[in-house]
Formats: structure tokens, C-alpha cells, sequence
């Protein structure tokens, strides 16, 4: 599914004319940088009027569930492919790291948790993100499955922010976080 995002800040000549899913990219990325940002600041990011941007989300509040809602979709249609690649793992690293803003809402923003079908739609993630996981090797006993799902975001906003800056190659990145989440960073 490799899908890459444009923030509607990149686009040239188009204010105004961001997509939904450029304005919900461009707002996750802002929101990642900077969890406090006003709906001005993210509006000012994503080239459109604060208008145009209270509009088609009201409130901070509603722009923050649906951006937790962009990114469980993604997340579901990633989970759903990944077991058809040969390497399901992986699939699912490369697949999700273009969303690494849109997934740190998840664990980042509590107070979208106030809608109760973000949190049972993040809750059914876990079952099927740790099987993934499982199917890529033994995982250590004690290790429960909601610490493998927060790791493994954790590890996709790193990346993501670290590509963001310059600082990753986009061709290393899937490496160093599957090494990482598979073998951890110090040698025995």
C-alpha cells in the first residue's frame, strides 16, 4: 500500500486547495511537532483560511478524532494486506511509517479517547498488530501486547520525525526500525 504524504504546505500554488486528507496529514505532522498548536496554526500549515478549516472541523477536538480516524484506517487497511506479503513485518513498517504523525495522535492526544469508537477501534489494533509480530519471531514471555503495539509506534515517529529533518534516509528507515524492534539496540 506505500502511500506517500504531500503536506498541503508542499504543494505549491495550491492554498486553499488542500485536500481533506492533505489538511488531516498536515495537521497530524503540526500536532506531532507541536501537541499545543491552534487550529490557526494548523490551518496556517496546511495553506487554507481558518475558515475554511472550522468549517470542516468545528473544534480542536474534532479535528483531533478525525485525524485518530485517518490514521486507524490506515493502520486497518495496512493490518488487513500485511498477511498476504511474505514479509508481513515489514510490510506493515513501510506501509504505516509514511503515517508516523498521524499515529503518535493515537497515543499522544488522550483526550480524543473521549470518543469511544477511537478507543474501540485503537483496542481491536492490538490482537491483530501483535500477531503480526508474533508471525516475525518468538517474542520475549511477559511482554504484553499493547507494549509491542506502543513500541512499534513509537519506533514509526521516530523515524518519520528523524526523516522529516533530514536526519534518515528514507531508504533506511524501515530497516533501523524493524532492527530495533526485533533485536533491540545493544548486542549480548
Amino acid at each position: 500500500m506505500s502511500v506517500r504524504v504531500v503536506p498541503a504546505q508542499s504543494l505549491p500554488g495550491t492554498a486553499g486547495a488542500a485536500t481533506p486528507e492533505q489538511v488531516l496529514d498536515t495537521a497530524a505532522a503540526v500536532l506531532a511537532k507541536d501537541p499545543a498548536a491552534s487550529l490557526g496554526q494548523i490551518a496556517l500549515a496546511a495553506r487554507i483560511g481558518r475558515t475554511t478549516l472550522h468549517k470542516q472541523f468545528p473544534t480542536r477536538h474534532d479535528l483531533l478524532v478525525a485525524v485518530a480516524a485517518r490514521a486507524l484506517d490506515i493502520s486497518e487497511s495496512v493490518i488487513a494486506a500485511a498477511p498476504d506479503d511474505p514479509d508481513p513485518l515489514r510490510r506493515l513498517v513501510v506501509d504505516l511509517l509514511p503515517f508516523g504523525a498521524c499515529l503518535t495522535l493515537l497515543t499522544a492526544q488522550p483526550e480524543i479517547f473521549a470518543d469511544e469508537t477511537i478507543t474501540a477501534r485503537t483496542d481491536a489494533l492490538t490482537a491483530p498488530i501483535a500477531a503480526i509480530v508474533a508471525g516475525a519471531g518468538t517474542i520475549r514471555p511477559g511482554v504484553p501486547d499493547w507494549w509491542l503495539v506502543r513500541s512499534l509506534h513509537a519506533l514509526l515517529f521516530t523515524a518519520w520525525d528523524l526523516l522529516q529533518a533530514g536526519w534518515l534516509a528514507p531508504r533506511d528507515a524501515p530497516e533501523l526500525v524493524l532492527s530495533t524492534f526485533t533485536g533491540g539496540v545493544l548486542t549480548r
